[in-house]
């Protein structure tokens, strides 16, 4: 019998929820620190050190974009940095205490950037400013005795979810601001007064506090604990509209939700699940939502960062091997589970301790391996399409995706290197419990053969590819090869073994390796029934 074409093997992804007998030919039952893209599998790309010292430990970092002005600020636990693509300047200014616990919520509205903490005012900063060499100041007009974890900017109004007013607490309600012009800031947050548009509504506690909010179309998205509601700009006198969506899933963090393709990909506490405003659908369910738990280490790690260069949202979190921070007691971001809505695909990698992600110009020459479209494998395109369509329009240059490494104080620049900073990315796929049943079309679970095994590999250095066998469900796989293959010269390897389950495996930890595999061809016959 010829060889047997196995391709699109990776079309599925990971699915360590599932037993490996039950996992489809194009899914993977167990991998790291490899990526899927239209069923081709590689080694993940890994992440630079952009060279740069930050003073202090990194908690938030955000990329600022405005025609001609783009910088990177990067939050610390008392202080905001800008980097300028050559030095690193503090720009905490000298208004307000900044006692921030955890994340910055950083978000731009047109020329201005605005740090909430949760607990103080605002600090702020538009373009104008920045132009002077200036540093963020305190809002102008904000309420002086209050404070919230969430603000965002959606239509011509500042939003509130959840807020606190001197010693009382709102957690279900909502308070916006007066109508404003976004090259500014809001004149009013009275809600008493019968001359501007501010107000706030209460939605009650059925569904916990207010966690977070994220604008879909048209509709702002509020994120509560156990819920979730849609609000609608109606206009005076009323302003807004509010409704329930759903009662039985809320969200996890503040941050754990992402904008792709008109839904929202959300990280509630029991499942990841995607949503268009009315209607909503498990991603994870069969696939990592067991595995994601089991190993998720602290809830208020988990935050998303939305990559459509990619095609990808990044769920990054801390799992029980995470770092944890003796100053603040905080365990920082130490993997991603990165799901690709084009191929409906889940995979995990490692990152930097990274307590924050942001997409920025690439200002700095100095790192160039590995860029987007630098002709390695695993290229991703370029951002023109996305960056196109934003409403925060630059002079594009090249787009990357960067990361605050809280550990060693870092930034750093991701999907740019073959290594972590230098380290080794340390990588594998495996499946095991192959049958062939249906490729070789004979009845289930018969003895099959297998006399060699052909990787489909591009790309350069060498892997450790392990083939095994088994004949039961519950026996343990017996690796009967494992050998050093050579991408460049090696092109089969030979089997001599007769089983009812084929195991595959592929490990690398090697700088130098850079590889897909794109197939397997498989020498494999009947033999025997039942």
């Amino acid at each position: 019998m010829p060889y047997i074409p196995l391709r699109n093997i990776g079309k599925g992804g990971l699915v360590p929820d599932q037993a490996p007998y039950d996992v489809e030919l194009t899914q993977f039952p167990d991998g790291d620190n490899v990526s899927f893209e239209n069923g081709v599998i590689g080694k993940t790309l890994g992440h630079v050190d952009e060279g740069i010292t930050i003073p202090n430990k990194p908690v938030s970092v955000v990329g600022y974009f405005n025609t001609g002005f783009n910088n990177i600020f990067i939050g610390t636990k008392n202080n905001i940095y800008r980097f300028n693509g050559t030095a690193v300047s503090d720009v905490t200014g000298s208004s307000g205490t900044y006692s921030n616990t955890g994340r910055w919520q950083i978000e731009q509205m047109g020329s201005g950037l605005f740090f909430n903490n949760g607990s103080d005012a605002p600090k702020y900063i538009n373009q104008t400013t920045l132009s002077t060499n200036g540093t963020f100041s305190d809002m102008a007009n904000w309420v002086s005795n209050v404070s919230t974890k969430s603000l965002k900017p959606y239509k011509s109004f500042l939003i509130m979810a959840g807020y606190v007013e001197g010693t009382n607490t709102y957690g279900t309600r909502v308070r916006w601001s007066d109508e404003f012009d976004p090259s500014g800031v809001p004149a009013s947050y009275d809600v008493a007064s019968t001359t501007n548009l501010a107000g706030f509504n209460e939605l009650g506690g059925e569904n916990g506090d207010l966690v977070d909010q994220l604008t879909l179309g048209n509709t702002q998205i509020l994120y509560a604990e156990r819920g979730v509601y849609a609000m609608d700009f109606i206009g005076a006198p009323l302003v807004f509209s509010f409704r329930e969506i759903f009662s039985d899933q809320g969200i996890i963090n503040r941050g754990a939700c992402a904008v792709f393709e008109g839904k929202h990909l959300v990280v509630g506490a029991e499942d990841i699940y995607v949503h268009d405003g009315n209607s909503k659908k498990s991603l994870a369910n069969l696939k990592v939502k067991d595995y994601f738990y089991k190993t998720l280490a602290d809830a208020t790690s988990v935050y998303c960062e939305s990559v459509p260069e990619r095609s990808e949202v990044w769920i990054n979190y801390a799992d029980k091997y995470a770092e944890t921070d003796a100053t603040d007691g905080k365990n920082s971001p130490n993997k991603c589970l990165i799901y690709n809505w084009d191929n409906d695909a889940f995979t995990f990698i490692d990152i930097p301790n990274s307590r924050d992600m942001t997409h920025a110009d690439v200002m700095s020459l100095g790192v160039t391996e590995g860029n987007w479209g630098s002709g390695d494998l695993l290229t991703w395109g370029t951002t023109t399409d996305w960056w196109s369509n934003s409403s925060l329009l630059v002079e594009a240059k090249e787009k990357a995706l960067f990361a605050v490494d809280h550990t060693n104080s870092k930034l750093c620049r991701m999907n740019t290197s073959r290594g972590f900073s230098g380290s080794p990315i340390s990588c594998f796929i495996e499946s095991t419990k192959i049958d062939l049943d249906s490729v070789i079309g004979t009845a289930n679970n018969t003895i099959k053969q297998i006399n060699g095994v052909m990787p489909q590999m591009e790309g350069s250095g060498n892997v450790t590819i392990s083939v095994g066998i088994s004949n039961t469900p519950s026996e343990p796989v017996n690796w009967i090869e494992v050998r050093n293959f050579d991408i460049d010269s090696d092109y089969k390897i030979d089997v001599r073994a007769s089983a009812r389950y084929l195991a595959f495996r592929v490990d690398s930890s090697n700088s130098s390796d850079f590889w897909n595999l794109t197939g397997l061809d498989v020498d494999v016959r009947e033999v025997a029934g039942r």
